[in-house]
């Protein structure tokens, strides 16, 4: 029975390292062309930009909501104003008709 075993053991030991460094060099071939260009495109997209560019975008995003900002201020106020107007017109038309 072990007669049986030891050259299909000796096959093993020189297949699988075999086996192995096969599959790790395919790998290493078909993965490296695949991140290399996801890379690249997530470099063109933005996504892997400079610092410089992305210190910009924060400047311009945080004036962008500077402005929004003072806009809602602005819209506040002219909303407290129509409030205090239609106010005083509802009590001017409360004391004529009494």
């Amino acid at each position: 029975m072990f007669d049986e075993l030891i050259p299909i053991f000796g096959i093993l030991l020189v297949m699988i390292p075999v086996a192995g460094l096969t599959f790790g060099l395919t790998l290493r071939l078909a993965v490296k062309p695949f991140v290399e260009t996801l890379a690249r495109a997530l470099r063109e997209s933005g996504w892997g930009g400079d610092a410089g560019h992305l210190s910009e975008q924060i400047a311009l995003l945080q004036e962008e909501i500077e402005a929004l900002r003072q806009e809602a201020q602005a819209l506040m106020k002219a909303q407290e104003f129509d409030q205090k107007l239609l106010a005083g017109l509802g009590g001017e038309t409360e004391r004529g008709s009494g």
